[in-house]
């Protein structure tokens, strides 16, 4: 048994030491990043909002097929018809605590809990923003390093002129389209905001491998017969990776703000969102007499869009070269 902990000991050391100065590195930049207020506030709240998402069915109140009641019937101690008609509850209700029902936030036109979707809606919410800011990135950065590394080639003309026509599409019309022809489905949804969302990744990628491209080690290890393939994975996006993590959070947020711009208009799914939500508060015409369903899903889309720019923000100043410390 001693000779296993010592061999597996043995083994971590080795690790240690071949990657001190990556753990190093990692740890000066979390050290540099926690001096950036606003990058704490908006991981402490993606965070909380995650955790939110995850631990759905332990934080909301009621299933998302809860409605609460709409008159007390007899419980209420009515004696009259009189009495009992003016027992009935109309939705959306404001909040209420206790009897006849806990609704924290109110009530839906529906009877549905408005804090328990909003609960649930933090679920697709998050998932669209991750998961179109992780495809962007998927096609933006390999893209981008393709064009930069073989600059001023028909390879890197080819790019370069797709993203030119892309860039001449407007964003919001584009994503509509695709949407109504491909199907209102949360993957289309994805797809949609990514084919658009990958430009700015692709330009300020290949702008970042047209300069590493000349650094010194990239050419001995071009003399030493590494591929292209190598060279490209294994030298250089290594050190652009940074500026990919920055681009990738703000994407993020832009796609949480398309999600909900095309949920207000109707082109979502029926999968509870904040977007959602607020496309029903719209429909149902309560825009103004009740302010307990539409405010929160609004607040919650600023929270979430502001955590990531936060973060994006500072992951900027930490990892830019130019603004490090000597």
């Amino acid at each position: 048994m001693s000779g296993i902990k010592d061999e597996l000991s043995s083994v971590l050391r080795q690790h240690r030491d071949r990657h001190h100065r990556l753990y190093h590195s990692l740890g000066r930049g979390w050290s540099r990043f926690t001096n950036h207020s606003l990058g704490v506030a908006g991981l402490v709240i993606l965070t909380g909002l995650t955790a939110m998402a995850i631990f759905a069915p332990l934080l909301a109140p009621h299933p998302l097929s809860w409605k609460a009641p709409t008159n007390l019937g007899n419980g209420g101690g009515a004696e009259t018809l009189a009495e009992l008609g003016k027992q009935t509850l109309t939705h959306p209700a404001p909040p209420k605590f206790g009897d006849p029902y806990f609704a924290p936030l109110g009530t839906t036109q529906n009877g549905n809990g408005v804090f328990t979707q909003l609960v649930y809606g933090a679920r697709t919410t998050l998932y669209v923003g991750f998961a179109a800011g992780l495809l962007s990135s998927l096609v933006g950065v390999p893209l981008g390093l393709v064009s930069g590394f073989y600059g001023d080639t028909w390879i890197d003309e080819a790019i370069q002129r797709i993203v030119d026509v892309m860039y001449g599409l407007p964003f919001l019309p584009l994503v509509i389209v695709l949407v109504t022809l491909r199907g209102v489905t949360t993957t289309n949804i994805i797809i949609a905001i990514a084919v658009k969302s990958w430009l700015n990744n692709a330009i300020v990628i290949r702008g970042q491998t047209l300069t590493l491209k000349e650094r010194s080690y990239v050419e001995a290890a071009r003399v030493s017969g590494a591929s292209d393939l190598r060279i490209i994975f294994r030298h250089i996006l290594p050190n652009v990776l940074p500026l990919a993590f920055v681009y990738l959070a703000q994407d993020a947020a832009f796609a949480i703000l398309t999600q909900a711009s095309l949920a207000f208009i109707g082109l979502a799914p029926s999968n509870v969102s904040w977007g959602w939500m607020l496309q029903w508060v719209k429909a149902t015409g309560h825009v103004y007499d009740a302010l307990w369903w539409m405010v929160p899903p609004g607040i919650m889309i600023m929270l979430v869009a502001a955590s990531f720019y936060f973060v994006g923000y500072s992951l900027e100043d930490v990892m830019n070269p130019q603004r490090r410390e000597a």
